[in-house]
């Protein structure tokens, strides 16, 4: 959303206050109850000012309407939710670190599917059971033994899942409408191309900068995502995109997405 339907759709308006406000609206913090919760979910990538306005929130448990000056008390409680690192947006510049403090009273961290495949390998099939509940009803335990079976047969243990719970249950899907499931597959890069930067390497051939640049693309081109790749180098997703080198990338046939 831009940041003035966040506002919006956070604090209301009075009508009049933008383009489009044809009335007054009342937002989710005056609406929330006393024991209420405002869920805020991709806090990671929520625009700076409105991170201003939020913080005064937290700090005062006041607000105003968009184009009002009639302050209003927030009572509820607020958990946000993001799948960004907030340790490298804050470094990067892009997430208020006050604004993280006065957030992270209490956290949860999840772990991805594969962590947690990795250290309970007998979740799998709890899981995958759960969601042919959903599904099939009745049916549930056999939809679930087959989808187990493919996954050990032909996908194994260590499948990364690479769209967590996401792809677990379109795995599910697919085996009970095809009988199978095959995840997409990135291909790496030419042998030759590794090789040529591997020579630049050894030679001392390349910038620290271009060395970054050329190793980003390479993850970048065997994983198939800006997000994957920024996982796999611990780094954040837009430096990823930015490290990316253009040539090698063209070189390899690819499009930066």
């Amino acid at each position: 959303m831009s940041p003035t339907l966040i506002e919006s759709e956070l604090f209301g308006h009075k009508r009049g206050a933008f383009t489009g406000a044809l009335g007054d609206r009342t937002g989710w913090f005056e609406t929330c109850p006393a024991t209420g919760t405002v869920f805020l979910d991709e806090i990671g990538d929520l625009d700076a000012a409105v991170q201003v306005k939020l913080l005064r929130v937290l700090q005062s448990r006041r607000f105003e309407r968009v184009g009002d000056t009639r302050s209003h008390t927030f009572k509820g409680k607020i958990i946000a939710a993001t799948n960004r690192d907030l340790a490298q947006r804050m470094a990067d510049g892009a997430f208020r670190e006050d604004f993280y403090y006065r957030l992270c009273s209490d956290i949860i961290t999840t772990p991805s599917l594969s962590k947690q495949l990795m250290q309970r390998p007998a979740e799998l099939h709890d899981l995958v059971l759960h969601i042919a509940h959903q599904l099939v009803g009745d049916e549930a335990q056999k939809l679930a033994d087959e989808v187990v079976q493919w996954i050990d047969a032909h996908l194994g243990v260590d499948y990364p899942w690479p769209g967590n719970v996401r792809e677990l249950e379109q795995c599910v899907r697919n085996v009970l409408i095809r009988h199978e499931y095959h995840p997409p597959t990135v291909s790496a890069p030419p042998d030759d191309v590794t090789q040529a930067v591997l020579r630049e390497v050894a030679v001392g051939g390349l910038t620290a900068d271009e060395l970054i640049g050329r190793y980003c693309t390479l993850v970048y081109a065997r994983t198939g995502s800006y997000e994957q790749a920024a996982k796999r180098l611990g780094l954040d997703r837009r430096t990823v995109k930015a490290r990316i080198d253009r040539d090698l990338l063209d070189s390899l046939g690819l499009s930066s997405r």
